[in-house]
């Protein structure tokens, strides 16, 4: 199952690792650190740090930057999560 990230921006349920609320990145040292050498990976997707920022999602491939809350995608990823759970005890 996939997750809507906002904008077109999806990823796939059981890669999501982390989510991160945007304004840590910009209080930690060690994570700005982080989203600057996925930058320079290439492995970060999306708008980048701009203001309508609100989330980064940390998946196995890279960081996607969000213009959703963190609290809006993690009850996704639970309502998703609950749901699959549901359909395979179904099958």
């Amino acid at each position: 199952m996939y997750v809507h990230l906002g904008g077109e921006l999806i990823a796939r349920v059981t890669d999501i690792v982390a989510v991160l609320d945007v304004r840590l990145v910009h209080s930690s040292d060690i994570n700005q650190e982080f989203v600057d050498k996925a930058g320079a990976a290439k492995r970060l997707l999306g708008s980048g740090l701009t203001p309508d920022c609100r989330a980064l999602v940390v998946t196995k491939a890279g960081v996607i930057t969000s213009s959703l809350s963190p609290a809006t995608l993690a009850r996704r990823m639970t309502h998703l999560r609950q749901a699959a759970m549901a359909w395979e005890r179904e099958t």
